[in-house]
């Protein structure tokens, strides 16, 4: 070191504190993890206050292309004051880092601290979605209140053994009010186009055979029907902000949520369109 040469002390004033703790945080500190993870935690404490006789939930699909009408299928959805919101999938048109950081702020700003989960759409990036948004199948467990939700994943527009074995699996075990979600529908003599063959006779057998499903959830199609599946309750919700089809067979061209009350373990069903 020349003679001239000297080190200067490093101040430790308040801000060089406030700056060092803020380093050692994580980054991630207010959006830890998955949506999934996040809303797992938030409804494991909403079931708490939840009353296990008289509870809902909402189920949208296909919110893609326009923020606008999402936007407003959230602030409709958060007065019902559900439980959670199942997003049936296609939240996005690739699913890219962008349009999911997007997705993700809508959800923060227009239904702020209800949990969302949501099921994976042919739209959407596998690795962006299992990174940011959650898995590609999953079951909402809820024993307090008797309740269940399986998810799974149809997006290649077919029903694979391992996610029938899933269903098997899950259904062994689920309690009175199990509901079940997946993007695309299945092929039924009302249901045609943009629907999935193969694995559906096996789905219908597996819905059939249990008795504690109450209601099944598909998206996809962008519309409103309801028709019967397995002797269940079966509808298409993807009327959620993407452009809506141009002509149907069946159902209803509208923007809309669906909005699940179970009272007494039993499960009743309101299509509210968002005019």
């Amino acid at each position: 070191m020349s003679p001239t040469a000297r080190t200067t002390p490093l101040r430790r004033g308040p801000l060089a504190g406030l700056l060092l703790l803020l380093c050692l945080l994580p980054v991630t500190i207010s959006h830890a993890g998955t949506l999934y993870q996040r809303s797992s935690i938030r409804l494991e404490e909403r079931a708490r206050q939840a009353a296990p006789d008289d509870y809902s939930f909402v189920v949208m699909g296909d919110s893609r292309s326009n923020d606008a009408m999402f936007a407003k299928a959230l602030r409709t959805a958060a007065r019902f004051k559900p439980l959670f919101i199942l997003h049936g999938g296609d939240y996005s048109n690739e699913g890219g880092e962008e349009e999911t950081g997007n997705f993700l702020s809508l959800l923060d700003r227009f239904a702020p601290g209800i949990p969302v989960f949501v099921v994976f759409g042919n739209h959407e990036n596998q690795k962006v979605f299992v990174r940011e948004v959650g898995p590609q199948r999953f079951a909402l467990s809820v024993p307090r209140l008797g309740l269940k939700v399986v998810a799974l994943d149809n997006s290649w527009e077919a029903l694979y053994p391992a996610e029938l074995d899933f269903l098997k699996t899950e259904l062994a075990s689920a309690p009175r009010a199990t509901f079940v979600a997946m993007h695309v529908p299945p092929e039924t003599s009302r249901w045609r186009g943009h629907t999935f063959t193969r694995g559906s006779a096996e789905l219908e057998q597996t819905v059939a055979a249990s008795r504690v499903v109450q209601g099944l959830f598909f998206a996809h199609s962008h519309l409103y029907d309801r028709s019967v599946f397995g002797g269940v309750p079966a509808f298409i919700s993807g009327g959620a902000g993407a452009p809506l089809v141009w002509v149907s067979r069946h159902g209803e061209r509208i923007y809309h949520i669906i909005v699940v009350r179970v009272k007494n373990g039993v499960a009743s069903f309101q299509l509210v369109p968002l005019t």
